[in-house]
């Protein structure tokens, strides 16, 4: 039996892409998850974005309740508070510009419209240069940014309830004699 949260990295994934897509005007498919590997780079102009979950940490203890989604309870609700750094590298001619305009608006309404109801934007570094070499020894732009944001998955677990009981007297004194 597995557990599944009811929000996954797949989710956290599909917003900010979303969110991406919409600050750069990028074809989706310009937007990658992961740090490619072995893979040439796009080679599209004006450039691409990869975005990559890089660490989490635990804000709170469990927020337990029972299910009450429906009439007959099925387990226990276990709430769970994460707060989660991304990074997101802008490449190409734009990238200064993707960078500063992400890193500007991730602390905005803006994101906080973009990513419910799956995740909350909590804060963003400032962008920093981080120049590539690539396979033809040429550097390319590329402008980094640690984004950090907050979700709270809540996990079903299931649990055994009674919903009869059977009662039967018995009489102490005669049980169980002095």
């Amino acid at each position: 039996m597995s557990y599944v949260p009811s929000i996954v990295e797949r989710q956290i994934y599909v917003v900010v892409k979303a969110f991406l897509v919409t600050l750069t005007g990028l074809d989706p498919a310009l937007i990658l998850q992961g740090l490619p590997n072995r893979a040439a780079m796009p080679a599209a102009s004006p450039g691409f974005v990869t975005m990559q979950l890089t660490s989490g940490s635990r804000l709170n203890y469990n927020i337990d309740t029972w299910d009450q989604t429906n009439p007959a309870p099925t387990g226990i609700q276990s709430e769970t508070h994460w707060k989660e750094k991304i990074q997101i590298d802008f490449y190409g001619s734009e990238s200064g510009d993707w960078s500063r305009v992400f890193a500007g608006l991730w602390k905005d309404e803006t994101a906080c419209l973009a990513l419910k109801p799956v995740c909350d934007p909590l804060y963003a570094h400032d962008p920093m240069l981080a120049p590539l070499d690539d396979s033809e020894q040429q550097y390319e732009a590329r402008w980094t940014v640690e984004a950090f944001l907050q979700y709270n998955p809540v996990t079903t677990v299931p649990m055994q309830f009674a919903d009869t009981l059977s009662v039967t007297l018995t009489n102490v004194d005669e049980a169980f004699p002095p």
